[in-house]
């Protein structure tokens, strides 16, 4: 008996031990630094955003640290902020509309990695900076699959059988995104041909659509169709959303912040990631059709 209590007692010693030194190493790390402002946290969620925070220093087993701005902050503030929070850190993270910033700290910090995230693939091609685009192609491709998934097994009971799915975006989509979001579709057996119209479109044959997928908000049809299942791209806090939105791709700094330091991690100058992507909890009841989604998502590759 006195042998197992002294295992016992070398065994607690040393996984106090392990944890002590565990925690010093994490706060001994040089902190990760994410850019962010008073609006966006107002539209991710104040909440979601301090789980994502937790979510991403465990990842990384580091400090993650934030930098407040202003909304409307010159690129000097910018890279001032920034400086004063940490004077090495491992790496920074701007959001896209912080490009400016990025490229002026770039300039006075020239050994700390600094990347800027999101926008698709619209690379702002600044000086000393890391574009960590979105992986927009294998999103509609993903974005297709589920709109298919979701027409075909009638989550809009008032659509027809073989109802369409219609596309709204304030730009016009490449070619080659258009050809993705429609393999995406083929692949879950929708043989239909997606209708594109602009956000701001007060599309009139609704009575006729299966799925609505929205690169951007559309306003006119949120006010009036919130039994249409919507899937969303967007960094809008799920919860604040109508519960006609059963999916949502997510390519926020937050969504994007662990995965983009393993790229600098990985020695790569450049690179995409896949939105994140969630399902609001409760907008889909049929458990079979929530599992074929998460599982397509899960094991998707164009």
């Amino acid at each position: 008996m006195d042998i197992r209590r002294g295992r016992n007692s070398y065994l607690i010693l040393g996984l106090v031990i392990i944890a002590a030194l565990g925690g010093g190493l994490f706060f001994l790390r040089a902190p990760v630094l994410v850019v962010t402002d008073a609006s966006f946290n107002a539209l991710y969620g104040i909440r979601r955003g301090q789980v994502k925070h937790i979510e991403t220093a465990c990842k990384l087993f580091r400090q993650v640290k934030l930098v407040l701005i202003g909304d409307s902050a010159e690129p000097e503030m910018v890279a001032f902020a920034v400086e004063e929070k940490a004077a090495s850190p491992y790496c920074v993270l701007f959001p896209y509309r912080y490009y400016e910033g990025a490229g002026r700290y770039a300039e006075q910090a020239p050994g700390v990695p600094v990347l800027i995230l999101g926008e698709r693939n619209q690379d702002p091609q600044v000086a000393g900076t890391v574009f960590i685009g979105t992986d927009s192609e294998g999103d509609f491709y993903r974005a297709g699959q589920c709109a298919a998934i979701i027409a075909r097994q009638g989550l809009n009971q008032d659509a027809p059988e073989g109802g369409g799915i219609l596309f709204f975006r304030n730009r016009e989509l490449g070619g080659v995104y258009k050809d993705a979001f429609r393999s995406g579709l083929r692949e879950q057996g929708f043989e239909g041909e997606p209708i594109y119209v602009n956000s701001t479109s007060d599309y009139s044959d609704i009575q006729t659509i299966a799925c609505v997928v929205m690169l951007d908000r559309a306003p006119a049809f949120l006010e009036r169709n919130l039994k249409t299942p919507v899937v969303l791209f967007s960094w809008l806090d799920p919860d604040l959303t109508s519960r006609g939105v059963k999916v949502v791709f997510d390519d926020s700094s937050w969504a994007l912040a662990a995965r983009a330091v393993a790229l600098v991690d990985g020695k790569k100058t450049a690179g995409s990631i896949p939105s994140g992507i969630q399902f609001p909890g409760g907008r889909i009841s049929d458990k079979e059709v929530l599992e074929h989604l998460k599982d397509v998502i899960h094991n998707s590759t164009l």
